[in-house]
């Protein structure tokens, strides 16, 4: 220590190679701690955008599965139910042309409540099914991604992915979002249909 003094005291200029040494040194670990921090950040990052895909596909495959329910509702259900509801409508026709003994009204009146209940039936499923889609959250995308979707408002939500690198996490959940928002769309209106067949029904029972 003494000698570093003396070659200091003969020539100042003696200190600046240590000193540029200890900077170099911290500098690179400053620079070794950003990278660190950069890696660590980027892995995290990486995770989350992961687990949010993940998380999509089994709700996308959740609502593909609600549209084959749908599919076959449309195509073997709802025909059935309107075949179902002109068989009412013959039911009715005959009841009200009289003719039909005691135990024909009886048995007339049986079929229309049977009808009625089948009908009921569609109309049940068709609930389940938008029970089922509607189970079917998009804020469960955002939620995998490390995000909290059910204590945010949107804006800050969306704020907060985009400044930690998960932006393409929201255009996941807004595709859920589309698709859930038309199945539902179309299951409802199907009910309404369904609904109209059997007050068809329900005159005569």
């Amino acid at each position: 220590m003494s000698s570093f003094v003396e070659r200091v005291r003969s020539d100042p200029k003696n200190i600046c190679v240590p000193v540029l040494a200890i900077a170099a040194v911290a500098a690179v670990g400053g620079a070794v701690v950003l990278t660190s921090r950069y890696l660590q950040a980027d892995h995290v990052r990486t995770v989350h955008k992961r687990a949010a895909q993940k998380k999509y596909r089994a709700l996308l495959s959740d609502l593909a599965e609600c549209k084959g329910i749908l599919s076959y509702i449309d195509s073997q259900e709802i025909p059935k139910a309107q075949q179902l509801a002109t068989e009412a409508e013959q039911i009715m026709s005959q009841i009200a042309q009289g003719g039909a003994n005691e135990a024909e009204q009886a048995a007339l009146q049986t079929r229309l409540q049977a009808i009625r209940m089948d009908i009921m039936g569609v109309g049940e499923q068709l609930l389940r099914l938008m029970e089922k889609v509607d189970g079917v959250a998009p804020a469960l995308v955002l939620e995998a991604a490390g995000l909290e979707p059910w204590a945010e408002h949107e804006k800050e939500l969306r704020d907060k992915a985009l400044s930690d690198g998960l932006g393409a996490v929201f255009d996941l959940a807004s595709d859920l979002r589309a698709i859930r928002k038309g199945l539902i769309h179309k299951a409802e209106r199907r009910a309404r249909k369904v609904d109209s067949l059997k007050k068809i029904t329900a005159v005569a029972v």
